[in-house]
């Protein structure tokens, strides 16, 4: 019945659907400001229903992240600051090389596998990878480059993957590139190439998209990173956004990249670059035959009006280069173009190229190698989400394209969907679509179509993860519509990538270890303590599960859309929590007050409140608007000790000249105090929390680049407020909490955990075993004495909770643990001493990079026990157990 329903939808729906992205054009070809595209948007969603709207998300997806990292003023901050503070956080937190056990280590949860879909519709995904890299000797050996959780490599054709990348000061990866001659030496670019097309020149000349480290280098496989010459110091403004990387095949000191910057080659294997080109470049290919051939495409961005689309020659692999006679509009009406060779004749060029929509603009040929061109006219919008009769796509985002390796007639390419062309590009038929109306699919958003030379399996990189297949086939949308499955049988290879982008956390507070999170464009994951599942569909927000009825289980989409379940995730439905259609937060607050069970808030324009589980919701605000906007809450607290006590934070809308505010009620929403004054007004609230203890002491945590103005604290409730950023990195602080059990508190930052004590005036980092990736949320256990980290690109993350606190159940003050050697091939040596307590047995635990117990050893106590395992190569989690004692060390099996 769910698919018959599905492909009703997509009969009868689809021709209502709106398409494009209006609120990015403009009538005259003028720059776009940050603040104007926010303006666009919100009074271009006022105008349309967004459940009925497409290519709207991954915008606010982009918006969300460069809202976090303004300059204080509403424009995206200096991507200066940015790296100079992760630089400098990521040396500080560097892991020593110490042998010995922690008990401050923590240690993955997961998603470990992929989750089983109960979502109802959309296609199950892990995360967003961008790209891939394949071994030139071991076909079984490739790489793939994750969008914000690092490079990562299976030598298993898949089955196993390890992470290559957590020591980088920053994980987003946009291309790899393998030395021909020897595989261990591999450059990749730091950084996420795809939203340039939204964020392009917004702010002067500085190019503000995803921030970006240049062009590093292994030689080593990647054991160890060192950056390149063109790894830029960003003193010019430039977020070295690389797209492409090309070694030489028979002089692998010569190389060519090109990015957001222009044109670059190496004569010394990246030490030194030289500059011929300054355009804005998307895409770089060689010639399958001529290594020295080298193709490039330019484009032209509308929202900067900056660039031009073009394609390049050049027949000395990157000395010098010639503009082709294409026929591509330069500025106005085409934005980016995409090249495919066809490696059995390299005289055939195509290229895709996107309209002002993000559509699909048409194809262009060469049959002479880039000599001659013609243009053909598109049939289908293959960008679009669904038929190919709408408008508009993501081909600024999303865009795969690759010909077939023997014949070259055989088109694939992605955006949303994939489809295929088996006449040369004159006609399109689809291969997938994204949701599972029509059969077994693959996650949408396709980014990379690649096939491996040695056995000519064609992978695709999605928002969903990586998939494999064999043999690409297309049908015709009439069979689809006839109920007729997607004929392409794919492999999911994403099973071991741990690269899930979480926004926010919640747990069941009781002893069943159930765990919920939202993640972007991969819906809700629910674990009930055995098993991990998707639910709610769209992206996943804010989430709470409750502590008694171990039933109830709230999650949410973007602008506060909830859904409450009460039969443990069997069946979800609509939760009334918004009785007066109130504007939500892309991420909307939602808070449960554990003093008083069935006791709920959320928070939109105003608070609501329930007080019998969620069934019936009441307003208890009435907040002002701040100029002619009324802002969205973007953080909300209840007090821990007593109930009267609610805090509610209202973001800053920089777009309306409307500031921030911040509000505090001490008889539960009977009336409401504003409080800001003592804090900025003009950076993005993220977090708030009330003390443990003391009803009248609350933290606001601020996102932004304003140095030392990271959190605030008031003892008085809000009365007045002193500022306790101290030595924080001047980086955006995601969430602030309380730590249960003591005074102190702890903040997730985009460089990883700081502890303050009650009495310091110096943050401690405490991320040891963490990867450099950006921390969302924290959340605790006290029942199963456990603290949770959400991560955006890496999954959720453990420690014990006792360990924060200062008061950690230890074997003794004279035990010690070494494990040695920390990089080995399964053998290795774990050396105890200094045991007290022998009566009861210590186990030694191997987790895996997804959170899975692989091993599990009884050791001997004040010996050396010699320890074999046999084990795929990757990062492992040695933790030694005895009753509630618990320690971890990190270590690597080759």
């Amino acid at each position: 019945m769910k698919k018959l329903f599905l492909i009703y939808i997509s009969l009868i729906i689809v021709p209502y659907i709106s398409y494009g992205q209006e609120f990015l054009r403009r009538t005259t070809h003028q720059p776009m400001s940050f603040q104007e595209m926010q303006r666009n948007f919100d009074e271009w969603s006022k105008t349309k229903s967004l459940n009925d709207v497409k290519y709207w998300k991954y915008f606010k997806r982009w918006e969300m992240d460069q809202q976090f990292h303004t300059d204080g003023a509403g424009n995206p901050g200096d991507p200066a600051v940015y790296i100079h503070e992760i630089i400098k956080a990521s040396s500080t937190k560097r892991e020593n090389n110490s042998n010995r056990f922690s008990a401050s280590t923590w240690s993955p949860v997961g998603p470990n596998i992929i989750p089983q879909n109960q979502t109802g519709y959309m296609e199950n995904g892990i995360g967003r990878i961008n790209c891939i890299a394949f071994d030139p000797i071991n076909p079984a050996t490739y790489y793939a480059g994750v969008a914000q959780g690092g490079l990562w490599k299976t030598t298993n054709n898949g089955q196993t993957w390890t992470p290559l990348t957590d020591n980088l000061p920053i994980t987003r990866i946009s291309d790899i590139e393998i030395d021909p001659t020897n595989p261990n030496t591999i450059y990749i670019s730091v950084g996420d190439f795809e939203y340039i097309g939204f964020g392009l020149l917004l702010n002067g000349k500085k190019r503000n998209t995803h921030y970006g480290l240049g062009v590093y280098k292994t030689t080593d496989g990647g054991q160890t990173w060192n950056p390149t010459g063109l790894s830029f110091q960003l003193t010019q403004g430039d977020a070295s956004l690389i797209r492409k990387v090309i070694v030489h095949p028979t002089n692998n000191n010569i190389l060519v990249a090109c990015g957001t910057s222009g044109m670059y080659r190496s004569n010394d294997a990246g030490i030194t670059w030289s500059h011929p080109l300054d355009s804005l470049f998307w895409d770089l290919q060689q010639d399958p035959v001529n290594p020295d051939i080298l193709y490039a495409a330019t484009g032209w961005v509308a929202t900067a009006n900056d660039g031009n689309a073009a394609i390049y020659k050049s027949t000395d692999f990157g000395i010098s280069w010639t503009m082709l006679n294409t026929g591509i509009p330069s500025t106005g009406t085409v934005q980016r173009v995409k090249l495919a060779i066809a490696p059995s004749d390299p005289n055939i060029i195509y290229a895709s190229t996107v309209d002002i929509d993000f559509g699909f603009y048409g194809l262009y040929k060469s049959t002479n190698a880039g000599a001659t061109w013609s243009y053909i006219t598109p049939v289908a919008n293959i960008l679009e989400s669904y038929d190919g009769t709408g408008t508009g796509g993501q081909g600024n985002y999303d865009l795969g394209f690759t010909v077939n390796a023997q014949d070259p007639d055989i088109i694939y390419s992605g955006g949303i969907n994939i489809w295929a062309s088996d006449d040369g590009g004159f006609n399109f038929n689809p291969v997938s679509h994204w949701t599972t109306g029509y059969g077994p699919t693959l996650h949408g958003d396709i980014h990379m179509i690649a096939t491996q030379p040695q056995t000519g399996n064609v992978f695709v990189c999605s928002d969903g993860g990586l998939y494999r297949t064999g043999n690409i086939i297309a049908q015709s949308w009439l069979d689809a519509y006839n109920g007729i499955p997607w004929p392409t049988q794919w492999s999911n290879l994403s099973n071991g990538m741990a690269v899930t982008s979480f926004y926010r956390l919640s747990s069941s507070k009781n002893t069943t270890g159930r765990l919920i999170a939202g993640a972007q464009d991969n819906a809700t994951f629910y674990f009930d303590g055995n098993s991990w599942s998707t639910v709610i569909g769209g992206d996943g927000m804010d989430n709470y599960l409750d502590p008694i009825d171990n039933n109830l289980i709230i999650g949410s989409s973007q602008f506060g859309y909830f859904s409450y379940s009460q039969d443990g995730g069997l069946t979800y439905n609509g939760l009334n929590n918004n009785p007066n259609f109130e504007v939500g937060e892309w991420t909307t607050p939602f808070v449960a007050d554990l003093l008083q069970p069935g006791t709920m808030y959320s928070g939109f324009n105003n608070v609501s409140k329930s007080d019998d589980g969620g069934n019936n919701w009441t307003m208890i605000s009435n907040f002002p608007a701040s100029g002619i906007y009324n802002n969205e809450i973007s953080a909300l607290a209840v007090s821990h000790s007593n109930s009267n006590y609610i805090y509610a934070a209202k973001r800053v809308r920089y777009e309306y000249s409307s500031p921030g505010s911040m509000y505090m009620t001490n008889n539960g929403g009977g009336s409401w105090i504003d409080i800001t004054a003592g804090i900025p007004d003009s950076l993005y609230y993220t977090s708030v929390d009330v003390s443990q203890t003391q009803p009248q002491t609350a933290y606001v945590s601020l996102a932004g680049f304003s140095a030392g103005n990271k959190i605030f604290r008031t003892i008085n409730g809000g009365t007045s407020w002193s500022n306790i950023s101290y030595n924080l990195p001047n980086l955006p602080v995601n969430c602030i909490k309380t730590i249960p059990g003591s005074n102190k508190i702890i903040a997730a930052t985009d460089i990883g955990i700081y502890i303050l004590g009650s009495a310091s005036t110096s943050w401690t980092i405490f991320s040891q075993g963490l990867p450099n990736v950006i921390v969302t949320d924290i959340e605790f256990n006290p029942a199963l004495n456990k603290t949770y980290v959400s991560t955006f690109g890496r999954g959720i993350w453990e420690i014990d909770l006792d360990v924060l606190t200062g008061n950690p159940q230890i074997f003794s003050n004279d035990f010690k643990a070494d494990l040695y050697p920390t990089i080995n091939n399964g053998n290795f040596i774990v050396k105890l001493s200094g045991i007290r307590n022998k009566k009861e047995k210590i186990k030694l635990n191997i987790i895996d990079v997804k959170g899975s117990n692989v091993v599990t050893k009884e050791l001997q106590s004040n010996e050396t026990n010699e320890i074999s395992v046999q084990l795929p190569s990757g990062i492992y989690f040695a933790r030694l157990n005895q009753g509630k004692s618990n320690l971890t060390k990190k270590f690597i099996i080759e």
